[in-house]
């Protein structure tokens, strides 16, 4: 049987198998094989009935327990997967702590641990709540140690000291049944997403996302911590987040990986931990892992890929059935304003969007071109085709037909390719900095050095400067035919996408939501993040709204000058990545396409319509094969 939702969590259950979670509320049980074994039953109801993605679970004795997205708290049996208890997020809550009319705030937190028969988890509204195990009674909600933080994990390993974490940087070491952590550690800038104890050497080890210091956003890793909360050792191995860490069965070996798609293997055998060596070649990035009793190991990346390796991760021995997909940008083709190109996981996707005969938005697939190189992070549309970028470090110009006319490889992971305004030229970002390419050729024309930071996002204005934008936030403006840095701006918001609305105006999404940039004042004017949850992904902006999508799996509507939220849409069907405004009649056609491989057409309506925006219809794209 063949798992047909991303998966977003995997656990492995000693005596039973794979316990995996996915984007749709439902849990599967694997068997060594990944086979699966069997489904809780397909969800019914509202999505704020429990029915949203569970990133929070855990097994123990009979049971799964677990929280989704929006804060309800649920139940599985472990032998049948089937759910027994479901408690809304509003009635595990203490209201007295709340505002008027407060509600849920939707999180993608982990932190959950069953503790002498109690569960410790945070409801709905980041209050800690404290249920037991066989009746499913909450037994008291208090307020959280960590405050309005999420909590990110727990660990109770340690003989005498409790530990968790949470998603602003800190290890708390104190007593779990009391909810008391008088030892705070600050020991990254962003989420810690696991802290677990090390009985080799009695200490504690946390992965860290942004690095700190001088190596916020720039350098990232793991360190170590003793009982006291002392950080005694850290090992820089990352340049994005690290999502996870692990032990082998005797604790020799730690197991780390994250974002950028690297698994290490840190020797454990001594006090001083040492890199010993890295397993690379996944899909995608790294977001869970389990080791089994036998040592093997189970890898889950973003695209929902499950796999089994060997304890050296040297040998695959096994892959579960799952077809993947996901529309990462969507662009109008230079040649023709009814077709546009969708960069997908195996390819790019040539789309039509036409009129039905009713009056109403028609999105088609005209053709899915794969081309071999990984998925397509970026496109870019050139006169007679497009350019791309693909995580497998590709950077590749097309024909519309999808024949490959060139491709030149990056020196490190790439990030986001743009082209110049006169499309001669193309600007491709990745960690080791900027190559600037001949749009006919493929021919390196410049190199720009950034220095230790990645290059994540570039653009170009329209007199042909160069503008690249840092994992630290800052943006440099790069004259057009010279390595000369004509202006910086620091905005210590690490960008996801970047271009140029005019020759005064950059917009960039990201950290802290979606902003508008004037070049001239060399500063941030506007800023569209009201009820977002999460980092920025894309957006677009109209003469009198914006639209934004963020990590959230939200869509934002904003009056464009007075940045006021006019609409919130929740129900999307996983993380947004792709937004474009197309014109149709009197307004525009708004796609908003994702992982999944789904485009939702919305119409956002002409002059005085009141709406923001209507929701007219999907379109699903082929999913990838799977392969062995």
């Amino acid at each position: 049987m063949e798992l047909t939702d991303r998966v977003v969590r995997i656990e492995y259950v000693p005596d039973a198998g794979l316990l995996a979670a996915d984007v749709t509320g439902r849990i599967h049980l694997l068997d060594g094989d990944l086979q699966v074994v069997r489904s809780s039953p397909a969800p019914t109801g509202t999505v704020a009935a429990g029915h949203a993605p569970v990133y929070t679970v855990t097994a123990s004795g009979p049971w799964v327990v677990g929280r989704d997205k929006r804060g309800t708290l649920l139940r599985w049996r472990l032998d049948t997967l089937d759910l027994v208890d479901v408690l809304d997020a509003d009635h595990t809550a203490d209201h007295t702590e709340l505002m008027d009319g407060e509600e849920p705030s939707p999180v993608m937190s982990r932190g959950i641990t069953v503790h002498r028969g109690k569960v410790y988890v945070n409801n709905g509204y980041r209050q800690m709540a404290v249920l037991d195990l066989e009746t499913f009674a909450v037994e008291r909600v208090e307020p959280s140690f960590a405050g309005h933080v999420p909590l990110e994990w727990f660990c109770q390993d340690h003989p005498d000291v409790d530990a968790a974490s949470d998603k602003a940087g800190r290890v708390f070491l104190g007593d779990l049944e009391r909810l008391d952590f008088p030892t705070v550690v600050r020991a990254d800038g962003g989420n810690i997403h696991r802290i677990l104890y090390d009985p080799l050497h009695h200490r504690f080890w946390a992965t860290q996302d942004d690095g700190t210091d001088e190596n916020d956003n720039i350098a990232n890793g793991v360190l170590t911590l003793d009982a006291q909360g002392a950080i005694t050792h850290q090992v820089l191995l990352a340049r994005d987040d690290v999502e996870f860490l692990a032990f082998s069965p005797d604790h020799r070996t730690v197991y780390v990986g994250g974002f950028d798609g690297v698994l290490h293997l840190l020797d454990n055998t001594s006090p001083e931990p040492r890199i010993a060596d890295t397993v690379t070649g996944f899909s995608h990035q790294l977001t869970d892992f389990t080791v089994g009793d036998d040592g093997t190991l189970y890898t889950l990346t973003q695209d929902g890929d499950i796999r089994r390796f060997s304890a050296d991760g040297r040998e695959v021995l096994a892959r579960a059935p799952f077809r993947r997909q996901c529309v990462w940008d969507i662009r109008q083709s230079a040649d023709d304003p009814a077709e546009l190109y969708a960069a997908t996981d195996d390819g790019v996707a040539v789309l039509s969007l036409a009129t039905d005969p009713v009056g109403e938005p028609r999105l088609a697939v005209r053709d899915h071109l794969v081309h071999g190189m990984g998925f397509t992070r970026r496109v870019v549309p050139l006169p007679g085709g497009w350019a791309g970028v693909t995580r497998d470090r590709w950077v590749f110009r097309a024909t519309r037909t999808g024949e490959i006319l060139w491709r030149h490889r990056v020196a490190a992971l790439a990030h986001t390719v743009s082209g110049s305004p006169d499309h001669s030229r193309l600007l491709a970002c990745h960690n080791d900095g900027v190559d600037e390419l001949d749009a006919a050729t493929g021919e390196v024309i410049a190199r720009i050095d950034i220095g230790r930071a990645s290059a994540w996002a570039g653009c170009y204005l329209p007199g042909g400067e160069r503008i690249v934008a840092s994992s630290t936030g800052l943006v440099a403006a790069f004259a057009a035919d010279r390595q000369e840095v004509l202006w910086e701006l620091d905005t210590t918001e690490y960008p996801k996408r970047m271009w140029a609305e005019d020759a005064d105006t950059l917009i960039v999404s990201g950290e802290n939501g979606f902003k508008r940039i004037s070049v001239s004042e060399r500063k941030v004017t506007h800023r569209w993040t009201e009820l977002l949850d999460n980092t920025v992904e894309n957006g677009v902006v109209l003469p009198d709204r914006v639209y934004a999508v963020s990590y959230g799996a939200q869509l934002g509507v904003y009056e464009r000058e007075s940045t006021e939220i006019l609409a919130l849409v929740e129900d999307l069907p996983d993380f947004a990545k792709a937004v474009a405004a197309v014109p149709f009649e009197d307004g525009h056609v708004l796609l908003v396409g994702g992982r999944g491989g789904w485009i939702r057409v919305f119409r956002t309506g002409g002059e005085g319509v009141k709406a923001p925006l209507t929701r007219v219809r999907d379109l699903l794209l082929p999913r990838q094969r799977t392969t062995p």
